[in-house]
Order: C-alpha cells, then sequence, then structure tokens
C-alpha cells in the first residue's frame, strides 16, 4: 500500500492546525461561537493556501457533536468527514461536473433533509469553472435556499463568477502564506518525520512554494526521498534547477563588468545541467532589488535571496540606478519568454543589453604570411651544389593617394549627442519651414535633396535629418555640400547646421537616449559651429593687420599715428 502523502498525513485537524489564515480561522470561530453561521462561504485564493482544509474544517465544526470544542474530531461526525464517508458531507469538482445538470440534480437532493446530522454541507472546489448555465441555476438555489443546506465555494479564480453569486456570499480571501511560517512549519515537519532539515533548505523550498503550503509538503517529500537523512540547500537546488545566491552574485557581477565571455559561458553551462532559466531570471531580479533595498535601507532583515555581505557586494560594482535599469532589461525578457522559441537566446540578448556599452573594435585578422618557394638542388652534377637563398628585392612602396576629405558616416552616439539640444518646438516650426522651402516640385537640387529627407529632430542649432539610403546622408555630410547646403537653408530663414543619419542608426541613438537617461549616462551635447562666409571672415580682421600682410616690408607702407 503507497505511503500518504506529506500534505494529506499532516492536513490540519483543527482551526488552531491552519497555518497564516489568521483572520479566516478567528472569523469562523467566533460565528460558531455565536450560532451566526451563514448559509453559504465563497473562499478565494492562490492554489495550496488552505482553503478546502478550511471548508472540512468548518463542515466538522458545524455538525460537531462537542459544539464546545467544535471540530472535535473524534465524534462520529468528524471521523465520518475526515475519512470521506460523511453522507451529508459533498464534495464536486467543478472542473469536472461543469453542465447544469449537474448543478440541477446537486439542487434537487438539496432538497432532502439531512441524514446523519443537522446540515447538509457542499463544498464546490473551482466553482469559476461551472458553464454559464450551471452558474446561473445555482445561483437560483443561493437565493433562497433550504435552511439546512450550507454551500461552501473555493475558487482561484474569483473575478470569472457571476458578481451575483458573489454577492450572496460570505467571501474570504485566502492570502499567501508568509515564508517564515512555511520554513518553521516544514522543519517541524521534518523532525517529525525522523529526517534533518537544514535552514538554508527550507528557506530554499519556502521560497519556491510561493505562499503554498501544499506545494512546499510536496516539495519537501520529493527532497526526502532525493536525499540521505539530510536534505541540503544544494540538494534542493540540483533537484529544481535552482542557482545558488553566490552564483547569482558572481553572474551579477561578471554581467555589470561587461564581462559577456564570461556570462554566455555561464548560460551555457547553466542550460547543460537542466537550470530553469525562466525561475533564474526571475532570482536575478531578485538579487537586484536586494542590492538596490541594501544600499538604500542597509537592512539585511529586508533581503529574500542575497545575505547582506553579497548585497554589498555586489552594490560596490552596481549602482542602484544601474541595477533597476538591469531590472527592467531582465522584466522585459520575462514577458517574452511566453512567446520565444528559445529562452537562452533571450536571455543572453538581454544580458548583452544589462551590460554597460563599450565602443565597438572590429577584431584585426592577420594577413597570412607567403611562404618561401622551396630551393632545389641541381642532381646532374656529381656533386651536388649548395642553392643559394636570395632575398627578394624590396617591392617599391606605393606612393600615398592624395588626401580626400571623406564625410564620415553619423554614429549613433553622434546622432545622441545632437538629440541632446533638440526640442519638440523647434521641430514643429522647421518642419513648416522646410516644408515650404522643398514644395511639390522642388526647383533646386537642395530642395530636390531634402524631399528624399524626413525632419527626425531640430534644435537652435541644428537639423536632423533622416534618410533610407546611406549615399544620401553622406551626400548631405560631405563637407563642400553641406557648407553649400547650410547658407541655402541660411538664405531661406532656416539657420540651422543640417545633419543627415539614416533611419536605423536613429533609431538606435534614441533607443540609448532612454535607456541612459534612466542610468544617468547621457553624453555632453555636441558642440555646434555654423559656417562663416569668406567675406564676413575678412570683415572680422583689423585693417590694419590685411594692409600689412598686403605690403609687407617693402617701404611703400607708412603708419602714421594720430
Amino acid at each position: 500500500m503507497a505511503n500518504e502523502a506529506l500534505y494529506q498525513k499532516y492536513r490540519s485537524k483543527t482551526f488552531d492546525e491552519v497555518v497564516g489564515q489568521h483572520y479566516v480561522v478567528q472569523s469562523l470561530k467566533n460565528a460558531l461561537k455565536s450560532g451566526r453561521v451563514g448559509h453559504a462561504y465563497l473562499f478565494c485564493g492562490p492554489r495550496g493556501t488552505g482553503k478546502t482544509t478550511m471548508a472540512r474544517l468548518l463542515a466538522k465544526a458545524v455538525n460537531c457533536e462537542n459544539p464546545a470544542e467544535a471540530p472535535c474530531g473524534h465524534c462520529a461526525s468528524c471521523r465520518a468527514v475526515s475519512d470521506g464517508s460523511h453522507q451529508d458531507v459533498i464534495e464536486i469538482n467543478a472542473a469536472n461536473e461543469t453542465h447544469v445538470e449537474n448543478i440541477r440534480d446537486l439542487i434537487d437532493r438539496a432538497q432532502l433533509a439531512p441524514m446523519m446530522s443537522r446540515y447538509k454541507i457542499y463544498i464546490i472546489d473551482e466553482v469559476h469553472q461551472l458553464s454559464n448555465a450551471a452558474a446561473s441555476a445555482l445561483l437560483k438555489t443561493l437565493e433562497e435556499p433550504p435552511a439546512h443546506v450550507i454551500f461552501i465555494l473555493a475558487t482561484t479564480d474569483p473575478q470569472k463568477l457571476l458578481p451575483t453569486i458573489i454577492s450572496r456570499c460570505q467571501r474570504f480571501d485566502f492570502a499567501k502564506v508568509p515564508a517564515p511560517m512555511i520554513r518553521a512549519h516544514l522543519m517541524k515537519i521534518a523532525a517529525s518525520e525522523g529526517f534533518s532539515l537544514e535552514e538554508r533548505a527550507a528557506e530554499r523550498i519556502a521560497s519556491l512554494a510561493d505562499g503554498g503550503m501544499r506545494d512546499a509538503l510536496s516539495m519537501l517529500e520529493q527532497a526526502m526521498s532525493f536525499a540521505d537523512g539530510t536534505v541540503r540547500e544544494e540538494d534542493v537546488d540540483e533537484i529544481y534547477g535552482l542557482v545558488s545566491p553566490e552564483e547569482l552574485t558572481a553572474f551579477l557581477t561578471d554581467t555589470a563588468q561587461g564581462d559577456l565571455a564570461a556570462v554566455l559561458g555561464r548560460i551555457e553551462r547553466y542550460e547543460e545541467r537542466g537550470t530553469d532559466l525562466r525561475r533564474f531570471t526571475e532570482d536575478l531580479m531578485t538579487a537586484l532589488k536586494d542590492t538596490v533595498i541594501m544600499a538604500y535601507t542597509g537592512k539585511e532583515e529586508l533581503l529574500r535571496k542575497l545575505s547582506g555581505d553579497q548585497a554589498k557586494e555586489l552594490a560596490e560594482i552596481c549602482s542602484p540606478g544601474n541595477a533597476l535599469a538591469m531590472i527592467e532589461v531582465f522584466l522585459n525578457a520575462a514577458l517574452q519568454y511566453r512567446t520565444a522559441r528559445s529562452v537562452r537566446d533571450v536571455l543572453e540578448v538581454a544580458c548583452m543589453r544589462a551590460a554597460p556599452e563599450k565602443k565597438y573594435v572590429p577584431v584585426q585578422q592577420e594577413k597570412p604570411q607567403k611562404q618561401a618557394e622551396p630551393v632545389y638542388k641541381n642532381t646532374d652534377t656529381i656533386e651536388p651544389v649548395p642553392a643559394v637563398e636570395t632575398e627578394p628585392a624590396p617591392a617599391p612602396e606605393p606612393e600615398p593617394a592624395p588626401a580626400e576629405e571623406t564625410p564620415a558616416a553619423l554614429d549613433a552616439e553622434q546622432v545622441l549627442s545632437l538629440l541632446l539640444q533638440c526640442s519638440k518646438e523647434y521641430k514643429a516650426q522647421d518642419a513648416e519651414r522646410l516644408a515650404l522651402l522643398m514644395g511639390p516640385t522642388p526647383d533646386n537640387k537642395y530642395a530636390a535633396l531634402l524631399q528624399q529627407c524626413s525632419l527626425l529632430a531640430s534644435g537652435a542649432d541644428c537639423l536632423i535629418l533622416g534618410c533610407d539610403e546611406q549615399g544620401i546622408a553622406d551626400t548631405i555630410n560631405d563637407p563642400q555640400e553641406n557648407r553649400a547646403l547650410y547658407f541655402w537653408l541660411q538664405e531661406h530663414g532656416l539657420d540651422r547646421m543640417p545633419y543627415a543619419a539614416v533611419n536605423s542608426v536613429y533609431s538606435a541613438a534614441v533607443q540609448q537616449f532612454i535607456e541612459r537617461r534612466r542610468t544617468g549616462t547621457l553624453p555632453e551635447a555636441a558642440v555646434i559651429t555654423r559656417y562663416i562666409k569668406e567675406e564676413e571672415t575678412a570683415a572680422e580682421k583689423d585693417p590694419l593687420e590685411v594692409l600689412q600682410n598686403l605690403f609687407g616690408d617693402s617701404g611703400i607702407l607708412e603708419v602714421i599715428e594720430t
């Protein structure tokens, strides 16, 4: 015969044994003492928090033969409820009996008087899965129930219930069981079972259970089957594919320092050993949150994943602002896991985004050296003559080509520095002016050139034009063309320095602007110098200096001071 599962063996047998639902227990005990038991109850809450257990305890208590200590647990009625043989306590799983015929049969039987006890109790689990017709039929009975019937409805999703059903029930919301309570309960059960359970292992299980006592007991049972007399933290990590806090700290340190080679290597090892990358991502966010909490409060008791020393160590490398930015990156990755084909790919890209940006330097590949031609000896003579190796004459160095001033394509960093001095107000004004300059049919090459661009941003000193082709951007950024275009714009009332970027580069710059503004790492705004016409330059010079440069020391020029 199979052994009884821990969550069944240690199911609460009295109200006082229930863990983590104090207000529900107190409310029901007071109702029983005062004789104000309702005709319909609705128990809502996450799975494994004690809804069904509480429903059975209430069913025992209202029919207990010893009201002073209800539920006593030893009278005939209590024992019958415990072993599932009580004829007046009917449990229904709405996930299996969703049709209206099932509910109508239940309603018909509810009209009959109890056979063993004072009340007939109907416990309907997962009641939100009833069909609309079945829920409407149940609603009719809840409106005018027989005096001897009590309905106890349990659900994990009350939002799917008809509001009219909820309004006719006394609603009790079951909260997630706090992790410290789960940990203490696990330690107690492990001792009762003759097993040694390390404190850190109990904490890991409590964290994994996420407030569900039933899940925690199932995990403990699995860990006890795996371990040999003692359940350790590493046993829990191995069973459920978890990563230790020390490993989390090391991973985040490598990420914050931009060591992507180490980060990618770690992810590969995690996948090979079956680590749950989804849960690992959640642990990363929790560890980063611990880092921020430690930096701001210094209180170790508020941490959930890391120790105080680990959080301090990570905080020295990763500032609170950077930690919050990394949390947002990993949160977006967790949302993408639902539709991604490869969780690993999404996580790797997230780590690349979370790492600090470094300037890209292409890898220089060395050209293969040309091997020397083999030297053969003359074998026609009796004594072979040794070959003399001569070094080839060095090839003449090619004459350097005349230097040409070529426009450098704007990168995202340059566009970002220009964006810092742009605003929506300037863009709105300049967009109207450009539209008038270009017109429906451009009358010169500059208007035709601008027609192939769009105004992306504008400031007091600059225009950022976007285009799809790099050639157009290069033409606008060419020093000579750029100078001529600037003066043409100036003549038409638009005194702005024109810059052009490919649309994809501009999009990358905008993304950097959003991320770096959040982390406080924006660069300084670009210094923009307008072109000056030659006649303006000459006018600005000292007239005496101009004359001296013209005549030199010929003696023709005489300076008379007045």
